[in-house]
């Protein structure tokens, strides 16, 4: 997701302070655990060797966390999680995941997950949203500002880090097992409470969040065919990255070009970058390599992707041709019902993808609600579709039927 505004942030800040406030008047008080190491050095994050043989989602281990907003301890339970899931090529890998739940338990009935997936948008462990939430820096407080409500409803909250350990930031299979994953983690996970697959469970993101929660949906029904979830809520989502990086090249949000490309090349090796880059684009690209998105979209700025590379055009070398037509959005039916909230004129997440993959999603018997907002660019549609997300999500949980638009 691109750089808020200053005064965006402030509002937004503000949100989360108050939010944060609030749940104190309603829960204990937290002892707050020291915030634990850099994933690059912390052992928990390592992965196992030799690696066990056990099945996607299983927890391979855990401990208890503090949650940090604006490097403030936040009262409600949390662990991390790490679990096994499955990178794009199907080999094992060890991700970690973050849960958080009200200190008290719910009133009456099961507890409910809510798979909240953060725009991690990076290219570094930095930018893991496990490291930020325990630190209270990185993670945009637009992104806690929605978290903390569903927690403070109630509701079992899981993020994970669903890039994986290299950090394969845009690559869908990776990322959507990563997620799937994480779910299956923390419906066994004993500490949560939850009743396994049973659990009654939604997903929601927003930008890149909305890129992990469309892909995670989409290949439930052939990675995950236990779980069912009630709803999807996305938005600002990045259907189609060959339309989105041609649109962005050379302009504001460039780096996002440069970073997916990064990120994809980690996930495909037959993404060649030592004859696809001259010497400027391999420089570039070790450089964005070890950034999250608020560094690249900055120093990556109005940069042509052409003059990083020894060919005219890198979206049309064939082996990136391929790796991108298997990184577009509609190549499978999703499993669950989608609210999708698209801003019409959003420069970055681009209207026309989304709409088509609307009618892909409706022309395969999907229910999809689609929310177009008529007035906003990219980040503050995220905050005015928010609402309507989690009143859309609120209402699958509660096992209302799902309205569509198609």
């Amino acid at each position: 997701m691109p750089t808020v505004s200053v005064d965006i942030r402030r509002k937004l800040s503000v949100l989360l302070a108050v939010t944060a406030l609030a749940a104190t008047a309603f829960t204990p008080a937290a002892t707050a655990a020291p915030a634990p190491g850099n994933p690059a050095t912390d052992p928990f994050y390592a992965q196992p060797a030799p690696f066990p043989d056990v099945a996607p989602g299983t927890v391979l281990d855990s401990r208890p966390v503090t949650i940090r907003a604006l490097a403030l301890p936040v009262p409600v339970r949390a662990w991390q999680v790490k679990y096994r899931s499955t990178d794009t090529h199907g080999g094992a890998i060890a991700d970690v995941a973050t849960i958080l739940q009200p200190v008290n338990p719910p009133a009456s009935g099961a507890r409910k997950l809510v798979s909240y997936q953060t725009a991690q948008d990076g290219l570094s462990t930095d930018c893991a949203p496990s490291y930020a939430l325990t630190t209270g820096t990185n993670l945009p407080a637009e992104e806690l500002a929605l978290m903390l409500p569903l927690v403070a409803a109630g509701y079992t909250v899981v993020t994970a880090d669903y890039e994986g350990p290299r950090s394969e930031w845009a690559a869908a299979a990776n990322t959507a097992h990563g997620v799937l994953d994480g779910i299956r983690a923390t419906q066994s996970f004993p500490p949560a409470g939850l009743a396994g697959p049973a659990t009654p469970t939604g997903l929601i993101g927003y930008s890149g969040g909305a890129l992990a929660s469309e892909w995670a949906n989409e290949l439930q029904p052939s990675y995950a065919p236990e779980l069912k979830f009630a709803g999807v809520a996305a938005g600002g989502v990045p259907a189609d990255l060959d339309y989105l990086a041609r649109h962005i090249d050379g302009g504001p949000f460039a780096g996002i070009y440069v970073g997916a490309a990064v990120g994809l090349s980690r996930a495909y090796s037959e993404i060649d970058t030592d004859a696809l880059l001259n010497a400027r684009g391999k420089e570039a690209f070790a450089q964005v390599g070890g950034q999250c998105i608020a560094q690249f979209t900055v120093g990556q700025a109005f940069r042509r992707m052409s003059d990083y590379t020894t060919v005219p055009q890198l979206l049309d070398v064939p082996a990136v041709k391929r790796v991108i037509a298997e990184n577009t959005m509609g190549r499978f039916k999703p499993g669950s019902p989608v609210y999708v909230y698209q801003g019409v004129f959003d420069e970055l997440a681009f209207s026309p993808p989304v709409d088509k993959l609307v009618r892909t999603y409706c022309a395969q018997g999907v229910p999809v609600q689609y929310h177009r907002v008529l007035v906003g660019d990219h980040v503050t549609v995220a905050v005015q579709g928010a609402p309507g997300a989690l009143a859309y999500l609120a209402d699958r949980l509660a096992g209302k039927p799902a309205p569509s638009t198609c």
